[in-house]
């Protein structure tokens, strides 16, 4: 009986290995098909990766140029309104000494002008028209 017993643990030992190798063979195809699929979609990212950089770094460089230029574009115009306050402000204060200037002339004319004694004025203008009038009736005739 001891050889057969030894046979029928041999054969035991021999069928546990096959079942286990089976097993370890199953194992090993899942793990390569899961392989493949992380392979695949690796691949996929990297494809969708490279053909968004081709198509969006143009656009986000021309974008980048087009914000550039509209940051020189606004930085020149700021000057030129700081230009434009200064010679205002050099225009106000010339204006000013004008005004200060002239305060004085421009206070005594209208003094002046309010001083005219306008009723005087018009009996004057009327007595000269009494004294030309016939004057110029007599040289009329002469014509």
């Amino acid at each position: 009986m001891g050889d057969s017993e030894n046979n029928q643990e041999v054969q035991q030992v021999a069928t546990d290995k096959e079942q286990a190798m089976a097993a370890m063979l199953i194992v090993a195809k899942k793990q390569l098909f899961l392989q493949r699929i992380t392979t695949l979609a690796t691949v996929g990212i990297f494809v969708v990766v490279l053909v968004a950089m081709i198509v969006l770094v143009p656009k986000v460089t021309m974008t980048l140029t087009n914000i550039d230029k509209m940051v020189a574009d606004a930085s020149s115009s700021v000057e030129n309104i700081n230009a434009m306050v200064a010679e205002m402000t050099e225009a106000s204060k010339n204006l000013n000494q004008l005004v200060n200037d002239n305060t004085e002339p421009l206070t005594q004319a209208v003094n002046n002008m309010a001083g005219i004694d306008f009723e005087g004025l018009n009996k004057a203008i009327t007595d000269l028209q009494a004294t030309v009038g016939p004057m110029a009736q007599f040289f009329g005739r002469f014509k």
